[in-house]
């Protein structure tokens, strides 16, 4: 959904097997991507958005794949991410699919129990604890937000990035 995938391959110097990599995608388009990954993945040609109300004053491209949109904030050009999205898609281990997720981007209930029903290994961090969703996990630090910051984000006073509340080797090795 956002950078984090990224930065964890990067933490961990493996290679990129996601071709979300370098992106995001809003939440409803997220979880639709993730229940349709067979379709998703399947599309090998992006298409640039131009509308103006999607577009805006962004500095990075924004581009369709299918239905859903791709916001391609660490590229260049659709067609520089595209190459990396086809490339990259091939690397997936269909045995191993995890997937982070967190409460940004339009992220609602709804969506949360969608996200539940995915059936695959999955972990959504939340700024407030949510019992109601075990895929949900709670980060402190954003109680009076409406959602989690950048949970990759620096390493503040105590040397720890919020993401790193939640033991994310752990959970990638039990995959």
């Amino acid at each position: 959904m956002n950078c984090t995938g990224g930065i964890l391959y990067h933490d961990l110097g493996l290679q990129f097997l996601s071709p979300t990599v370098n992106l995001y995608i809003k939440a409803g388009d997220f979880i639709k991507f993730c229940e349709n990954l067979k379709y998703y993945l399947s599309i090998d040609k992006m298409t640039p958005c131009k509308e103006s109300g999607i577009v805006e004053d962004r500095k990075y491209p924004v581009a369709y794949l299918g239905d859903i949109l791709l916001y391609l904030v660490h590229y260049h050009t659709v067609e520089e991410a595209q190459q990396k999205w086809n490339s990259r898609k091939k690397r997936i281990n269909w045995e191993k699919i995890v997937i982070f997720n967190n409460d940004r981007e339009g992220m609602t209930v709804a969506l949360k129990d969608r996200f539940e029903a995915l059936p695959y290994k999955k972990i959504m961090f939340t700024c407030q604890p949510d019992d109601s969703h075990p895929s949900c996990y709670y980060l402190h630090g954003y109680e009076k937000q409406e959602c989690v910051g950048i949970i990759t984000d620096g390493k503040g006073w105590f040397g720890k990035r919020p993401i790193d509340q939640f033991d994310w080797v752990k959970f990638l090795n039990e995959v």
